[in-house]
């Protein structure tokens, strides 16, 4: 992990969402909310084709003698309206005496074209139709269609004035989030949720935009702006440390719930991008020697939002109608909160537990637990959700080993390097974990290095082979991979998961918690992997390693083209192990040329690394212990 701190305030990408007013008191924020055609539709079939079979029978004279049936809309958004092609079938007769005598049987297409407009209440979306267009199977307008079409202005209208957007449940969402971000007791909080409406309706390239506004007050409070302090007193520091675990437990709790509604794996990995980046960006906090009493959670909120907000949109488009208003309510809060959080701290704004909690509430309101509770336990939905096995066992799966000729080498050097410990040894998984046992209880020194690396060379490869097994890794990608393991655990640890301290054998870590062998951080990969194994097992710790750059190496570098940049396959560890060090946004860091000099510093010492084991020249790690 980087012990540099690069976690720079940036100018936030979503300043369009807001505009300031002339007012000398106020500041009008202004949130779009995005209805986009497949809601439309969701609705539509939900308000309007309501009969059985999901039709619109939109006029029955009660004796199944004249009626006029609509089926199989199809809406779009055109010409600044929105249009509703249906299939129309009519039946026209006349009743004589119990009997129908059925003059005309009429298929063919409706169109309605209507206009949506704020409703009487100012809270509700309605449809005004503007006009409604009659065709015949061919397309043309002739004969009896101009009867339907009589027929279509009398009946249709009343049936497509259902369809409405309800958005006062949106528009309580937000005004209750507001309340939790300002200052307790403050006049002005009143005035701000009074001033919450939707300011206009209009149709922008294939979708509705609601225009909600309200007031920030510029003197809501008279705030004092934070001062950097040299140091934190124990009860900043806690509190410090609340708040942002209370943030990377409710970034975790939206990403699970959201993730949780959709297969589409490019969805689930963008979220696991989001997630992953925020929690690099907490430990870049947790490494800076800047770290100062402002509450973390605002700036953390919005870089977090301005990934996160795209996938929420694509993911609500395809819920039911109820659920993407939850998603646009909660979608709609976090654009106020990061709007707000552009203003400035005059404001006195500051993103509260309880803000957080009622809008985890609004994404998944039968949620039973607290979504802020933080604890460090695996978490098998998380590791399942985002492409992990349930759990990580210590021991790799040692089937079908000896179906590699490379694998089957490695035992026997495995036997060869034993024997001096056991002459018992009858086959491989005996022998694994003898070596383990071996690596936990030996602390490497410049006296016994020639003894313990050979040993923990073996560990990585075999950890690294079982890990290519177990997923399946194309055999083109193999030398590289395994080579990128041992690189790695050079690069992070020296290959070392223990070290002497004056206050006895302790696992070497680092002070923003990052632990053992592959330095695995406990705050990045919080609910992936159980915190006592990576401490006291080294075998456990090199999984979890070799799992997570699998990840990186294929989900990442491989899938998105690495390799095809210059430089070949060669790119593909350096691009790797920059994500294993950074998070996924350093995916290309490695060939930017604006690249901090601190990064690239980390970089050039990996590809040194990365160089010597790909030419075989493994055990020069030994220079850790010798100088």
């Amino acid at each position: 992990m980087p012990t540099t701190f690069y976690f720079a305030r940036k100018s936030f990408l979503f300043l369009f969402l807001f505009t300031f007013s002339t007012c000398l008191f106020a500041k009008e924020v202004n949130i779009p909310i995005r209805l986009k055609e497949n809601f439309l539709q969701k609705a539509l079939m939900e308000q309007v084709y309501t009969d059985d079979q999901l039709q619109a029978r939109v006029w029955d004279d009660g004796k199944d003698c004249n009626n006029l049936t609509l089926s199989s809309p199809k809406l779009s958004i055109k010409d600044e309206q929105v249009a509703t092609h249906t299939v129309a079938v009519a039946r026209i007769g006349t009743v004589l005496g119990n009997r129908c005598f059925s003059l005309i049987s009429w298929h063919g297409y409706i169109e309605i074209f209507q206009k949506p407009v704020l409703g009487t209440t100012s809270d509700t979306v309605v449809f005004e139709i503007t006009d409604t267009k009659v065709y015949s199977d061919d397309g043309e307008s002739r004969g009896f269609v101009g009867t339907i079409w009589e027929w279509s202005k009398t009946y249709i209208k009343p049936r497509f004035s259902r369809l409405h957007i309800n958005i006062e449940p949106l528009l309580n969402d937000l005004k209750n989030t507001l309340v939790q971000v300002f200052p307790e007791g403050s006049t002005n909080v009143q005035k701000i949720n009074d001033s919450v409406a939707i300011k206009e309706v209009s149709i922008i390239d294939n979708r509705i935009e609601l225009g909600i506004k309200f007031d920030v007050p510029e003197n809501t409070v008279n705030a004092i702006q934070n001062q950097t302090v040299s140091t934190l007193s124990d009860e900043e520091l806690t509190q410090f440390t609340e708040a942002w675990q209370r943030w990377d437990a409710f970034l975790t709790f939206v990403i699970k719930s959201s993730g949780a509604t959709t297969e589409l794996q490019d969805t689930r990995l963008a979220l696991f991008n989001v997630l992953l980046d925020a929690r690099h960006d907490i430990y870049n906090i947790l490494v800076s020697t800047d770290i100062n009493d402002e509450d973390p959670v605002p700036e953390l909120f919005v870089n977090a939002w301005e990934q996160l907000s795209p996938e929420l949109q694509a993911i609500s488009n395809s819920l039911p109608t109820a659920t993407t208003l939850n998603y646009l309510s909660f979608i709609s809060a976090a654009d106020a909160l990061v709007a707000i959080q552009s203003l400035g701290t005059a404001t006195g704004f500051t993103i509260t537990a309880d803000a957080l909690r009622r809008m985890a509430r609004i994404i998944a309101p039968a949620y039973p637990r607290d979504p802020l509770f933080y604890d460090n336990a695996i978490d098998s939905e998380l590791r399942s959700l985002f492409g992990f096995d349930h759990s990580l066992s210590i021991e790799p799966n040692l089937s079908n080993q000896s179906s590699s000729s490379s694998r089957t080498h490695h035992a026997g050097l495995l036997y060869g390097l034993l024997l001096s410990f056991t002459t018992s040894i009858n086959f491989a998984p005996e022998a694994y974990k003898l070596l383990i046992d071996k690596l936990n209880s030996t602390i490497p020194t410049r006296k016994n290095i020639d003894f313990y690396l050979p040993l923990m060379k073996e560990l990585l490869i075999y950890v690294a082979d079982s890990t290519m097994l177990e997923k399946k890794l194309d055999k083109q990608y193999e030398k590289v991979y395994r080579d990128m393991v041992l690189a790695t655990a050079w690069q992070e640890s020296c290959w070392r998961q223990f070290i002497n301290t004056k206050d006895g054998v302790k696992t070497i870590s680092s002070s923003a918690g990052s632990i053992g062998v592959m330095q695995i951080n406990k705050h990045v990969w919080r609910g992936f992997y159980d915190l006592d194994s990576l401490f006291n097992n080294i075998a456990y710790n090199a999984r979890a390693g070799s799992e997570i750059l699998h990840h990186y190496f294929v989900d990442y570098a491989i899938k998105k083209g690495e390799h095809e940049q210059q430089g070949g396959f060669d790119n593909l560890p350096s691009s790797s192990y920059a994500m294993y060090n950074g998070g996924p946004k350093h995916i290309a860091r490695y060939r930017k040329e604006n690249t901090s000099a601190s990064l690239r510093a980390i970089d050039k010492a990996f590809k040194d690394k990365y160089g010597a084991v790909q030419s075989g020249n493994t055990l020069r790690v030994a220079e850790c212990y010798t100088g």
